[in-house]
């Protein structure tokens, strides 16, 4: 099933909005048109992440001076080249990461962000200073970071702030240095770091949530975009198509034969005009009655059309009982072969005329006329005024028959 016809139906079947899960076509389409643009902003926002994260040396200095080099060693030796290697891996093998999984994509992303906590979780553990207490703030605006400004999906962002509610809970439980001159203050500053989880955690469901809407909805305008041009496309077919026998109008005709004729022009060829008549088809009607008489139209523009072989050859019903023919790169020859072979399909068909047709079946007339844009001074209309009269020639002529127009050759 297509792309289309998918969400097509999802359109018009009964549905609640998902809550973080689309089924799994269509959370695959989400996944595959969001992945680049979800590299590039890690890449961005991991790029700002490393320059915030390394300034936070300053407050290493002031808040835990007794562990300054070894926070110097931590996030300039040992995350800092790690960060840089996997920020250049998109930027030289860009094609290596769009092909990773986004679920691995987000999880190396989601690793660093703990790796970062992971990091001054260390410091809390083994500096004596007695701001260490206060200085776990610390961990706050790398929750929020990545959960707020990356934008880790919800079920990630979930796993990243329970670990970095983890690194406060072992920075307190594992401390080696001197107890805090401050121990009132770790409840609070733990219930802090729990509330600010819980609302960063509901700001991210509902920017995942509102993207996936907003997924939906371009998925929706797309399928109902496209069934408006189709429908259109549609309306327009059907515009320029006889709505009794299927084959072209006049209109269609008239498109066509403006087309032809420019082309004529340029190439110096010659083209021909063939105007049908059914004979007799007023008897006809009279006699069958007219759910017959459609039927019997129906009939002769199949006929018509598939004894018509030649190529960019075009037949239109003109009006009435009456189709045109347009027909190419002709000559004399050619003109007069195709009308002969137009009257034998009919004839071939064996339609009973109760009304008094030619032999006591259906038959046709038809008048050609011959142009060559390139040399005559007549127009379209002027070549099918002469295939007008050399129909009514045939039809005097008596009738299941074909003539030429004037100066084109004879009947037949």
């Amino acid at each position: 099933m297509s792309i289309v016809m998918a969400v097509r139906e999802w359109v018009r079947r009964d549905h609640r909005q998902p809550v973080l899960r689309f089924d799994e076509a269509q959370e695959q389409r989400f996944i595959d048109s969001t992945h680049e643009a979800r590299i590039r902003h890690f890449m961005v926002s991991g790029a700002v992440a490393l320059v915030i994260f390394n300034l936070f040396l300053l407050s290493d200095w002031l808040m835990a001076p007794d562990t300054f080099w070894l926070a110097i060693r931590l996030r300039l030796l040992v995350f800092t080249p790690v960060a840089l290697a996997v920020l250049y891996t998109p930027w030289r093998h860009i094609e290596l990461v769009k092909a990773m999984p986004a679920h691995r994509l987000e999880g190396v992303v989601v690793a660093s962000g703990v790796a970062a906590a992971l990091c001054l979780t260390v410091v809390l553990v083994v500096t004596d200073s007695p701001y260490a207490g206060m200085y776990r703030c610390g961990l706050l605006p790398i929750l929020v970071y990545g959960t707020l400004v990356q934008r880790f999906r919800f079920r990630f962002a979930l796993l990243f702030s329970a670990c970095v509610v983890a690194c406060h809970v072992a920075s307190v439980g594992l401390a080696t240095g001197q107890p805090s001159p401050y121990p009132e203050i770790e409840v609070p500053a733990f219930l802090v770091l729990l509330i600010v989880a819980g609302y960063t955690l509901i700001m991210n469901f509902r920017m995942e949530k509102e993207e996936r809407h907003r997924f939906q909805q371009k998925e929706r305008q797309a399928v109902l975009r496209s069934e408006l041009e189709a429908s259109q496309a549609q309306m327009a077919a059907l515009s320029r198509q006889d709505a009794l026998t299927g084959v072209p109008n006049r209109r269609r005709f008239d498109e066509l034969a403006q087309v032809q004729w420019r082309q004529h022009e340029r190439s110096g060829e010659c083209l021909a005009v063939l105007l049908v008549d059914v004979d007799h088809f007023k008897a006809y009607n009279d006699h069958h009655g007219h759910p017959a008489g459609d039927q019997c139209l129906k009939l002769v523009a199949q006929a018509l059309q598939t004894a018509l072989r030649e190529p960019d050859a075009a037949l239109a019903r003109w009006g009435g009982e009456e189709f045109i023919v347009l027909l190419p790169h002709a000559d004399v020859a050619l003109a007069e072969a195709v009308a002969a072979r137009l009257c034998a399909a009919v004839r071939m068909l064996g339609l009973r005329h109760g009304g008094g047709g030619v032999g006591g079946v259906v038959t046709i007339s038809v008048g050609a006329a011959l142009a060559c844009p390139a040399t005559d001074r007549k127009q379209l209309p002027a070549v099918a005024g002469q295939a007008d009269a050399a129909l009514y020639q045939a039809k005097r002529d008596g009738r299941d028959r074909h003539c030429m127009g004037a100066g084109n050759g004879g009947c037949g």
